[in-house]
């Protein structure tokens, strides 16, 4: 997408089987539309429309994921979709732009220098034959390998955080019940958690259990009886369960590496950062990364962006990663509670909480996670000259914003910050006639300098005369898309970088800072020409 060559290797024989991680989140749904990907996608998954809470094995309350308020989510839902499935959609993306992963192909070794990475790669053939040896130069390494990470072991990055012995275990089952196919179930059982997790084929489950009286060392085999039992115990429902197509168990870690760059290498997923599944925030967290640091890598191998812009990688990532395993880790510890009061206290307050807007917002928006800003990256700025702005901060995740054009058309505010480039907002206030000289001075200077970097809207309430303004104008009959980004009564400038943030914006418009921001970020075209 972003003009890079790049070659994947892969340690594992052939692609994953397997369901593994379950849920895709809103935001991760909006980057997959941005790629391209989302029919895909969505035609491979099952909304995940409501999840119920059972306590004493009666019914405490019900989310319908539907009914809660997402603002502005492209996509109101949680979507099942088995991991192996997830990468199927990205391999044959892959494959129709040329590239094929390469398998059975182990990092071994790695050093760098200041403009180069030189890799060491192990490569097996399927005949049993000892491993060759190839040495590859690159320009940039991403490790995306794991919690087990080769790539963070090499670079002697410190892995940090706790590790207790809460073991889980997990099956994939098909279920013959009564209960709705695309709903999900969560048992507050005495004996411990039970989760009942949507599969997209008809009657398949995830089934996740907590053992609160066993080790890892000590934890029992999964088969279809013990799911059996746990189900008959924790539940109460009738249920039969056949055909145990995956399992697995885990010991509930929280850790994340010191460090999400070394030089020219990067760590990204797993690899640098991992906790519990609860809320399915690990994949998702996996996405965000790769789609935060890809374009900043484009930009600055190309010569069109700044070390401050890569460097912002780091900064944002490392501090999104340390904040979701702090609220995981504490909703891990809710979950998992085995002291009777406090469990009965647990479940009081949830048949009461979960009724209120903002706790099914935070199931909603928060673990959708289309709440993460980067509101202190010093890679985002802002000046509001002391105005309060009901529009989106810095660093937010732009706005989307349904609206009407000057023939009264609706259109999604989102379908033109999609693609590569940055994308600049230049609003005039609803009551003004025309385009105020600073905006046109700024549009002038981004055609000249930033042309295929930024490419700019002139956002207004009415139509305007081609007299007045050469560029693309975005006409809100309605006002909405200014009342959103607070620009109804005055004229605003928003810049959206290509992952959807809010990358700078001033309000009444700053030509001076506004330029000054880009010289510390992106490169003038005719600099590297």
């Amino acid at each position: 997408r972003h003009g890079l060559s790049v070659r994947i290797i892969d340690a594992n024989e052939t692609g994953s089987i397997y369901s593994k991680a379950l849920v895709l989140h809103s935001r991760s749904l909006e980057v997959f539309a941005d790629m391209g990907l989302i029919d895909p996608i969505l035609q491979r998954g099952q909304e995940f429309r409501a999840l119920n809470f059972h306590d004493n094995k009666k019914l405490l309350n019900r989310i319908n994921f539907r009914n809660i308020d997402w603002q502005d989510a492209i996509y109101p839902y949680w979507l099942s979709l088995p991991q192996c499935e997830t990468e199927n959609v990205l391999e044959e993306h892959l494959a129709k732009l040329g590239v094929k992963v390469e398998r059975n192909t182990k990092l071994s070794a790695l050093t760098q220098s200041d403009d180069r990475v030189q890799a060491t790669l192990s490569i097996e053939d399927n005949t049993g034959s000892d491993a060759r040896e190839e040495i590859v130069e690159t320009a940039w390494l991403v490790g995306c390998d794991g919690a087990r990470s080769t790539t963070r072991k090499l670079c002697n990055i410190a892995y940090e955080g706790t590790a207790d012995d809460e073991v889980f275990i997990l099956g994939d089952v098909d279920i013959d019940w009564e209960q709705p196919e695309d709903e999900g179930q969560i048992f507050l059982a005495a004996e411990g958690i039970f989760l009942v997790v949507p599969l997209p084929n008809s009657n398949s489950y995830r089934l996740i259990a907590h053992l609160p009286k066993s080790s890892m060392g000590q934890a029992p085999e999964i088969n279809l009886n013990l799911l059996q039992s746990l189900m008959d115990k924790r539940t109460g429902m009738t249920a039969r369960l056949h055909n145990l197509a995956w399992h697995s168990h885990f010991a509930v870690k929280h850790l994340v590496a010191a460090s999400h760059r070394q030089g020219r290498v990067f760590l990204a997923g797993d690899a640098a950062h991992i906790h519990s599944p609860v809320g399915g925030q690990g994949l998702n967290t996996g996405i965000q990364d790769s789609y935060n640091l890809m374009w900043k890598l484009a930009l600055v191998h190309q010569g069109k962006g700044t070390d401050a812009l890569l460097n912002s990688y780091e900064q944002e990532r490392h501090e999104v990663a340390k904040e979701t395993i702090r609220k995981v880790s504490k909703a891990t510890k809710v979950v998992t509670l085995t002291n009777p009061i406090s469990r009965a206290l647990r479940n009081q307050l949830a048949s009461i909480l979960i009724n209120f807007d903002v706790v099914q917002q935070q199931l909603g928006r928060a673990v959708g996670m289309l709440d993460i800003s980067y509101q202190n990256s010093p890679a985002v700025r802002e000046d509001m000259a002391n105005r309060k702005s009901t529009g989106p901060n810095k660093g937010d995740r732009a706005t989307n914003v349904l609206f009407q054009d000057e023939k009264g058309q609706p259109h999604s505010l989102v379908n033109y910050f999609r693609g590569t480039e940055h994308v600049l907002f230049l609003f005039m206030g609803l009551c003004d006639a025309k385009p105020s000289p600073e905006l046109k001075q700024i549009q002038d200077r981004i055609s000249k300098d930033y042309a295929g970097l930024i490419r700019s809207y002139l956002v207004a309430g009415t139509p305007v005369a081609s007299s007045d303004w050469s560029g693309p104008v975005i006409v809100s009959i309605d006002g909405a898309i200014h009342r959103r980004y607070g620009a109804d009564k005055e004229g605003a400038l928003y810049l959206i970088r290509p992952d959807h943030h809010i990358a700078f914006r001033s309000q009444p418009v700053d030509v001076g800072l506004f330029f000054d921001y880009l010289s510390g970020h992106l490169v003038p075209t005719l600099s590297y020409v």
